[in-house]
């Protein structure tokens, strides 16, 4: 994932880690339940209408 925005950023893959690493949130892991859940909705009646859609599991931190 750091190789293209290193790439755009004109920095090491290593350079964009050690940067980002101080930006994240106090948030805890993703668990495997997380996803299973989500998979779940996904499968039930109540997600009928949702298609083409990405759903992002990264406890928020692509909202920062």
């Amino acid at each position: 994932m750091n190789d293209g925005l290193a790439e755009m950023e004109g920095a090491t893959p290593i350079e964009i880690a050690e940067r980002s690493a101080g930006n994240l949130l106090p948030v805890p892991w993703i668990d495997v339940e997380d996803v299973a859940n989500s998979v779940l909705f996904l499968a039930s009646d109540k997600a009928r209408y949702i298609t083409g859609s990405q759903f992002v599991l990264d406890a928020g931190l692509l909202t920062r």
